[in-house]
């Protein structure tokens, strides 16, 4: 290894013995070490070398360096991990099919997004450039999805995703499931709106557990989904569902989802319920009035015949826009 320093310059003997023997000193020494840190931090032996000869007392401008240098790494790595995840869960039959399946994966992965268009168009079973089958295809197009920042492209693989065999959708349902415990809220979101646009039972379950999502964009599309399935599963997404209406977030979606939840359910006091719930958040300390506005709003989607005595005391409130709002919608069942 000397001998190697030696020869490119990093390290050399301040002095040769009779004999010829390198002799060390003590700064030979103290490079040496230096030499071996700097290597450890992942510099090449010319990068070394270079930088020992150049070597300043501010060592802040080469860690920004080594520090972009191994972020770009990383992402190279997590890109390299994230095909390998999508080929061995397609579960290639042999090398010709497995190479197919990366030639898709590159195609999904392309920089711009019209061509990530075009291959996932081209990604949907039955499209004549397929480059598999759709059961092998699908952990693809699923990866793609997870990762797709787009809408539009994201779109045409959900399109993709849903033109599958039962036997492809349950594999996706599967590997959307699994995205919910991803730490990045994007890909839990991106995984719920892809749960959402499946209709197979299969997908109720994940969507239920979306509903205790730390991200409030990732529960609320979750409750949209849940809203219009009826049953346990729609009750479950009350409450997200007048979270919404009271944020102002798709409060109109929400109010037509907390109307087909309270439609669809079998139990006697659901409707009830809903009101109830609804009440207590317009009389919640600190509820302004846009919020009590839209909660006003909300009620014209529900059975006039429970919605009668919370709209009678909003059309009183002190705030003339609610009032005007709760008196109009108690005027519709008229």
């Amino acid at each position: 290894m000397l001998r190697h320093y030696d020869r490119l310059g990093v390290v050399r003997p301040s002095e040769r013995s009779a004999a010829g023997y390198r002799e060390y000193s003590q700064a030979d020494m103290w490079r040496l070490l230096r030499a071996e840190g700097l290597r450890s931090l992942g510099l090449g032996l010319q990068e070394v070398r270079r930088t020992l000869d150049e070597e300043g007392d501010d060592p802040g401008p080469l860690l920004d360096e080594l520090i972009e240098r191994a972020q770009e790494q990383l992402a190279h790595q997590r890109d390299l991990l994230a095909r390998l995840e999508q080929l061995a869960a397609a579960g290639p039959a042999d090398w010709t099919e497995a190479l197919d399946l990366v030639q898709l994966m590159k195609r999904l992965g392309a920089p711009k997004p019209e061509s990530r268009y075009r291959a996932a168009i081209a990604a949907a079973p039955g499209a004549s450039s397929s480059a598999a089958g759709a059961a092998d295809a699908t952990a693809s197009v699923v990866g793609a999805l997870l990762a797709e920042p787009e809408p539009e492209v994201a779109s045409a693989l959900r399109w993709a995703l849903l033109r599958g065999d039962e036997r492809g959708i349950l594999a996706a349902v599967e590997r959307l499931d699994r995205a919910l415990g991803d730490p990045d809220p994007a890909v839990r979101e991106r995984a719920v709106r892809a749960l959402s646009e499946i209709p197979a039972a299969d997908a109720t379950p994940p969507l239920l557990r979306a509903l205790a999502d730390p991200d409030p964009e990732t529960r609320g599309l979750a409750a949209l989904a849940l809203g219009t399935r009826g049953g346990r599963a729609a009750l479950a997404a009350v409450p997200a569902l007048i979270e919404q209406i009271a944020d102002g977030r798709r409060d109109v979606a929400a109010a037509e989802a907390l109307g087909s939840a309270a439609a669809a359910s079998a139990a006697p006091d659901t409707v009830e319920r809903v009101v109830h719930a609804l009440a207590a958040r317009a009389d919640a300390f600190g509820a302004a009035s846009a919020e009590r506005q839209r909660i006003a709003q909300a009620l014209a989607e529900l059975p006039a015949a429970q919605t009668g005595p919370l709209l009678d005391r909003l059309a009183e409130d002190a705030d003339r826009d609610v009032a005007r709002i709760a008196a109009y919608v108690r005027s519709l069942a008229v």
